[in-house]
């Protein structure tokens, strides 16, 4: 039997597939969970309902690194610190803090906005951080075009228990990372399948495996061979592990059950 986690989707967000369908896909035979993430009040409310009505589904709390601009940095940290105090039976006790300088480059901003919103950015990633390092707990990063002051606001604060979500870096950064954390991990999504994908696959046939995950990110980076198909799903989770076993020239069974043990260990779930 194949036990694995999709440590990161929205399923709430799928346009052409039925949420409860797509929920049912996923646990019908075998022995799994899925980490559902929210990006905002909405999407939060989603989130949870999904993570309470659903045994082995847990949800994070976050904020969207494109909203943080207009938001008050006290007051947000502290209803994030409310929602997980609330609800610590659903919640796996994971922030997704980012630094995301995309759409920073790809708007029209002058050189003094793209400055400002990269320290706007770095505050709230720094408040998020402090927040875990209150209760003792991981964290997710969400990393784009951002990874050295990714790795400079890590050392800076001195955390060591992160989850890289989405990994879409080189060998040589991810040496970087688990050079700083032995605890750290990092998460590879269907990215990893795509042709075009050299660095992330060379990563992933060379990184210990006490440090690799697995997720879909669904409904986006559905992996091959649905890639372009279809929305991306939880079930999918599959084609990602074994992609990654097929680069390691590894048995699958064995793969299956490091990065499953591996994501139980990250989320601290007793599944």
């Amino acid at each position: 039997m194949k036990k694995y986690i999709d440590t990161h989707c929205h399923p709430y967000l799928n346009k052409t597939k039925d949420i409860k369908e797509t929920i049912n896909n996923f646990f019908i035979d075998e022995w799994k969970a899925m980490i559902v993430i929210w990006t905002d009040n909405e999407t939060n409310e989603k989130a949870l309902e999904l993570a309470k009505e659903n045994k082995n589904i847990f949800c994070t709390i976050w904020i969207h690194p494109c909203d943080v601009y207009w938001l008050d940095l006290d007051k947000t940290i502290s209803r994030l610190e409310e929602i997980y105090l609330n609800n610590k039976d659903l919640i796996v006790w994971i922030w997704e803090t980012w630094l995301d300088y995309y759409w920073i480059y790809k708007e029209d901003n002058s050189e003094d906005e793209i400055l400002n919103k990269k320290e706007i950015q770095k505050k709230f990633f720094k408040a998020q951080i402090n927040l875990a390092k209150k209760y003792n707990l991981p964290f997710i990063i969400h990393n784009r075009d951002s990874k050295d002051d990714v790795l400079k606001i890590l050392k800076e604060e001195w955390y060591k228990k992160f989850i890289f979500h989405c990994y879409s870096e080189d060998y040589e950064y991810a040496k970087k990372l688990t050079e700083f954390s032995d605890e750290c991990y990092l998460s590879f999504s269907g990215i990893v399948t795509f042709k075009n994908a050299k660095d992330i696959q060379d990563t992933a046939s060379k990184i210990d495996i006490k440090h690799i995950l697995a997720e879909t990110d669904a409904p986006y980076l559905t992996p091959t061979p649905f890639r372009g198909k279809e929305e991306n799903e939880p079930k999918f989770t599959k084609y990602v592990i074994e992609y990654i076993a097929y680069l390691r020239w590894e048995n699958k069974d064995n793969i299956y059950d490091e990065i499953f043990s591996n994501s139980k260990k990250a989320f601290n779930l007793d599944i």
